[in-house]
């Protein structure tokens, strides 16, 4: 349960407790007793009528009451989140409870038992039970939770179902990997899923990518595969580009139509499906195909669909066509044909094809 309350001291403003009376055990009920008496007490409008105290009197017994309140009010600003209780802060406060409605502004800080958020400011919407539902934060927008992190210019998260939309650069990071773009949608609840659109990129860390042979790997080094829109399912660690898919890497460079992207448990890409006019570029290598799978461990290409590979002058082409980069080999079956050589037409034909 996300329970409310709200406490304001010199600008900041507190949520996070109950609305009425908080569902903790207070020692100081007795010291709330007073204060709540202080309100109806007689002699607070005399003592208002009456003015400052001369200097150097005896403080008044409304005074000391005073104080006390102060004193109680600074401790509830230093309060403390228990688990299922969301934590708001800032510097501003508006609270509509007949419309279940609060608007946070300046330094605001979101606190639950999923993470944090942070903004310049944030409407929210909150049930009759208390219960926060529905959040709008803008300006520097930061979340955190875990291992994971994001940002953008404005987010919309919906408690109720684990909703987050990101939106206007959107970033977000997990471990090693980030994606960005200019809309990310995310499931934080069940599927655990991430949508981002459109131009999309996905970093992936590390020297598990993309390697072509005769190219020198230079150290580590990240993969980076840009698109019109990225599909990420944590569960099954699967990330699905699609449209216009650019993939670049310190050893290589591929374009394709859409891409499928296999992590490890530590992130590192498994293996890389690529289909639809795969094109591949490394050193003095170019490769044609119209489906295209690596596989990081064996740094094994597999090239379907009327696959070519150029070298030099010399082209190479099959049924099916498998390079290891580690000895360096390639073999072609069926119906291999190597042609060296080329002829100023075929080679012509080629490279209209290649350069497409």
């Amino acid at each position: 349960m996300h329970r409310l309350g709200i406490v304001g001291v010199c600008g900041c403003v507190l949520l996070g407790a109950s609305c009425s009376k908080r569902e903790r055990s207070d020692p100081d009920a007795e010291e709330w007793a007073q204060i709540q008496a202080l309100a109806d007490d007689p002699i607070q409008g005399a003592a208002a009528d009456a003015g400052p105290p001369a200097s150097g009197g005896t403080p008044t017994a409304l005074e000391g009451e005073f104080d006390a309140f102060i004193a109680r009010l600074a401790q509830m600003k230093a309060i403390g989140r228990e688990a299922g209780e969301t934590l708001l802060t800032g510097e501003r406060l508006v609270l509509d409870h007949a419309r279940n409605y609060v608007r946070m502004d300046e330094n605001v800080v979101v606190e639950d038992d999923q993470g944090t958020l942070r903004a310049g400011s944030l409407v929210g919407r909150f049930s009759v039970s208390n219960k926060l539902e529905y959040v709008e934060a803008k300006g520097g927008v930061d979340l955190s939770s875990s291992n994971r992190t994001a940002s953008a210019e404005q987010a919309i998260y919906d408690y109720r179902s684990g909703f987050v939309q990101l939106q206007g650069r959107a970033v977000a990071s997990s471990e090693a990997n980030s994606l960005s773009g200019e809309r990310i949608e995310l499931w934080i609840k069940g599927s655990r899923r991430m949508v981002c659109e459109p131009n999309a990129l996905l970093v992936v860390k590390g020297a598990a990518g993309l390697e072509m042979d005769g190219v020198p790997s230079g150290g580590e080094g990240d993969t980076e595969i840009r698109a019109d829109r990225v599909v990420f399912d944590e569960a099954t660690r699967l990330a699905e580009l699609m449209g216009n898919v650019r993939l670049r890497d310190p050893r290589a460079a591929m374009n394709c139509d859409n891409v499928k992207v296999f992590l490890k448990d530590d992130r590192e890409i498994d293996w890389i499906e690529a289909l639809g006019e795969v094109i591949i570029q490394a050193d003095d290598r170019k490769a044609l195909a119209r489906r295209a799978t690596y596989h990081a461990d064996e740094k094994k290409f597999s090239l379907e669909g009327e696959p070519k590979v150029k070298q030099g002058q010399h082209v190479m082409t099959g049924d099916r066509i498998n390079i290891w980069l580690e000895p360096r080999r390639m073999v072609c079956e069926p119906n291999a044909r190597v042609l060296l050589y080329l002829d100023e037409e075929t080679k012509a034909k080629f490279l209209k094809d290649i350069d497409k």
